[in-house]
């Protein structure tokens, strides 16, 4: 898995691309726990197909990292399959996920 990573006024982005599973959540895990100083995290999906409940726990996570900094959290461009895991979930009700437009 390709994971990207940009810094622009306090908001740190990590744009994973492919499968967000056990093989890439640690990979994904490990760059965000290196993350001292943020005001916001986002996690871009755009180019994430499947997240399994690796994945899942990963996103859960970056939230708990993104409230012990103070920051503030969002999942970004999701698309219709993985929404539907945060809907099942409803993960969605309780995190600011926002679809693809």
């Amino acid at each position: 898995m390709k994971i990207s990573k940009t810094v622009e006024n306090g908001t740190v982005t990590f744009s994973p691309e492919g499968w967000l599973d056990t093989t890439s959540s640690p990979e994904l895990g490990e760059m965000i726990e290196e993350v001292a100083d943020a005001t916001s995290l986002v996690l871009d999906f755009e180019h994430v197909d499947y997240m399994s409940s690796a994945g899942l726990r990963q996103v859960l996570a970056t939230h708990r990292k993104a409230k012990a900094l103070g920051a503030d959290f969002s999942v970004v461009n999701v698309c219709p399959t993985v929404m539907n895991i945060f809907k099942m979930t409803n993960i969605d009700k309780k995190l600011d996920i926002r679809p693809k437009q």
